[in-house]
């Protein structure tokens, strides 16, 4: 029982980020309708651009996001104007065949810059482990987790109690009507993938807080973000937390008690059960 416990408390935290990195995907997708194929290679992106700035400037990983964060913003803003938006009246296949490109090009960018090799910071402030009724809590899952529940908060109150925010909901339910209410809706995606982008600054300084990076680990975030999605359904943020524990806590278990190698295939079952049950996901709306 014990280490049931103990694996549904490493779950759950890790659960947390990932719901996080879901975030980003679910404003771009959910406003723009585009399938970015390149988000997991963001947080790739976002990660080293952590290591870079942590081993360039001694800067702890936790905090690299303050740098981070607005260099991806403008990345993705720049990607939004230059390639995005003149695929947004093609067939969506045009848009999958571009986010694809754009994630073959961000992982061989980063192979050429950084190389294949692992790359991870040496210390974190927020290294160590806390005892709790005799269970290890690693500190820095445990602190990164409350960062991204606190990230995700501000993003709902951004979106319901803001006017960005609320041309993002506005423009997302039809995009048609926001024009007509005098919303530049084509500002409105170009801010949605900016920050759909940026978010994943925090989570890959965060994940670089207890682990390292290389380039294949774009294509298991993506996938990860996706199923998550998937899972929750479309237009409701507590639904992709609750989604983001049932994935972290499904992967923990199943390299607890079954095989680390079997993490994917566990997340995989999970997304195919649930969408056979609920095509339109656990939390969609209709």
């Amino acid at each position: 029982m014990e280490v049931i416990i103990q694996s549904l408390f490493d779950g759950a935290l890790m659960g947390c980020i990932y719901a996080l990195i879901a975030l980003g995907l679910s404003l771009i997708f959910g406003v723009m309708n585009v399938v970015n194929f390149a988000h997991g290679n963001f947080v790739m992106l976002s990660m080293y651009f952590s290591f870079w700035v942590g081993s360039l400037w001694g800067i702890d990983a936790v905090l690299t996001p303050l740098i981070t964060f607005p260099l991806l913003f403008v990345i993705g803003m720049l990607v939004y104007y230059g390639i995005i938006d003149r695929t947004l009246q093609e067939h969506y296949t045009i848009q999958i065949a571009v986010t694809v490109g754009l994630m073959t090009f961000l992982g061989a960018i980063t192979q050429l810059v950084w190389k294949a090799r692992p790359r991870a910071l040496p210390y974190s402030f927020i290294q160590g482990s806390i005892q709790f009724g005799g269970y290890t809590i690693a500190l820095s899952r445990l602190i990164s987790a409350a960062i991204s529940l606190i990230i995700i908060i501000g993003i709902s109150f951004f979106l319901s109690k803001t006017w960005p925010g609320r041309t993002i909901r506005a423009t997302s339910d039809d995009s048609d009507a926001a024009s007509l209410m005098g919303v530049d809706f084509r500002k409105t995606y170009a801010l949605a993938f900016g920050l759909g982008s940026s978010l994943t600054a925090i989570s890959g300084g965060l994940l670089m807080t207890f682990q390292q990076v290389d380039p294949t680990m774009g294509l298991r975030f993506g996938l990860l973000s996706w199923c998550i999605l998937a899972l929750a359904g479309l237009g409701s943020i507590p639904g992709l937390l609750i989604s983001g524990l049932i994935i972290g806590i499904g992967e923990s278990l199943a390299m607890t008690f079954w095989d680390p190698r079997a993490r994917s295939l566990v997340i995989y079952l999970i997304f195919i059960l649930v969408l056979w049950l609920r095509p339109r996901g656990l939390f969609g709306r209709k």
